[in-house]
């Protein structure tokens, strides 16, 4: 639930949430509402940041700087190559015949994500379980 505020963007189509301030390029920069992120993936030296759009935004960082921008949200590093937004996630559940996890996102996204066990704790602490 979004805070109602007095805002300039009060009543225009962006809300009133944290922002990103994405890297997209040299001298290129673009503000994104953090709670539109579902997922972070690790993409070598860069990383691609996955909204609702059909298309994910190119970082010039490593995902290891994005989540540190993104831990105070509650993003969470699930694997070594994703940090999710937990409020985007829709199940979380035991992979078949296997020992690992895996978790599921909202629509329109809906990818399945691998969760290492050794980051098993930390997506259970996002829920409030331990």
């Amino acid at each position: 639930m979004r805070r109602k505020g007095n805002s300039a963007r009060e009543g225009t189509a962006r809300g009133t949430g944290p922002r990103l301030l994405l890297h997209l390029g040299p001298g290129v920069r673009q503000a994104i509402e953090v709670d539109e992120v579902y997922f972070v993936e690790a993409a070598g030296d860069d990383s691609r940041v996955r909204t609702r759009a059909a298309r994910p935004l190119q970082d010039v960082r490593p995902m290891g700087e994005l989540a540190r921008l993104l831990a105070p949200h509650g993003f969470v590093r699930t694997h070594r190559n994703y940090l999710v937004n937990p409020a985007r996630v829709s199940e979380v559940r035991r992979r078949p015949e296997r020992q690992d996890w895996e978790l599921r996102l909202d629509p329109p996204v809906n990818a399945v994500l691998p969760v290492s066990r050794s980051r098993l704790r930390a997506l259970w602490s996002a829920f409030g379980e331990e």
